[in-house]
């Protein structure tokens, strides 16, 4: 079994940047990946350059605070206030496949220009599984900047939305989620994943937000705390014995063939 542990949300706020950090060099998470127009981005960056990590995913949105581009080169996609929707299923059904194509590809750009180097895409609230046009767009932008991305289609039952996904980029054979746990729950789910696929040759991916509970945090999130239970969990010696015990491989999504 190889896996990987990424964290979702670098940058949100500089408490988040910080406890995916620790989970980087303390514990079990291997990867990450950044929300590029966060008010964060910037200091975060530069924090993880000065903790020696040089690559991560861009965790692309459509449903977090503002786009990048102007509002008038994005108006299918934002609400009357200029910002993006909150949930996938609220971003209108005749959005403009071009708009999202453009801002997505603008935050690539925005990460790629900071000499930081890119290792995957994955997708905040998964939205790229809100229909076959939107993962259409996402798994271009994949091919287009060769790097694997996340199995969004695992959150869809659409069988046209998965064969479309696994016939165009690499990613895992696996991801999964934390669910919304506490204390010793969550370690028993990470180890019963691990459970699972210990004697497989499966690549399986944990998606986490871990992460340290600051102001910013408490004013913009609906997931607080539980971004430290996640940390907790990952730095877990109990966890952390259970992979090396049982050989399993820990990797980064560049790794991935």
């Amino acid at each position: 079994m190889k896996l990987i542990v990424n964290a979702d949300d670098f940058a949100l706020t500089m408490g988040v940047t910080q406890g995916i950090i620790k989970g980087m060099k303390e514990g079990l998470i291997t990867d990450t990946s950044v929300l590029v127009n966060a008010k964060s981005f910037d200091e975060s960056i530069q924090l993880a350059k000065e903790n020696g990590i040089t690559s991560m995913g861009v965790h692309l949105t459509l449903t977090f605070s503002k786009p990048l581009l102007p509002r008038s080169e994005v108006k299918s996609i934002v609400d009357d206030h200029g910002d993006f929707f909150r949930k996938p299923h609220l971003i209108p059904k005749t959005y403009n496949k071009n708009e999202v194509y453009c801002e997505l590809k603008a935050q690539i750009e925005k990460f790629l220009s900071t000499g930081m180097e890119l290792n995957h895409l994955d997708t905040h609230h998964g939205f790229s599984a809100l229909d076959a046009t939107m993962i259409e767009v996402v798994t271009g932008l994949a091919k287009e900047y060769n790097v694997p991305l996340r199995r969004d289609d695992l959150l869809s039952d659409d069988r046209e939305l998965k064969e479309l996904f696994l016939s165009s980029v690499a990613g895992t054979d696996l991801t999964t989620h934390l669910y919304v746990l506490s204390g010793d729950k969550k370690e028993q789910r990470i180890v019963s994943i691990l459970a699972a696929h210990k004697d497989t040759p499966d690549t399986v991916e944990i998606a986490c937000h871990p992460g340290l509970v600051d102001e910013d945090l408490l004013r913009i999130s609906s997931l607080t705390y539980e971004r430290e239970e996640d940390l907790k969990a990952f730095v877990s010696e109990q966890v952390m014995a259970y992979v090396k015990d049982h050989h399993i491989e820990l990797i980064r999504y560049g790794e991935l063939k």
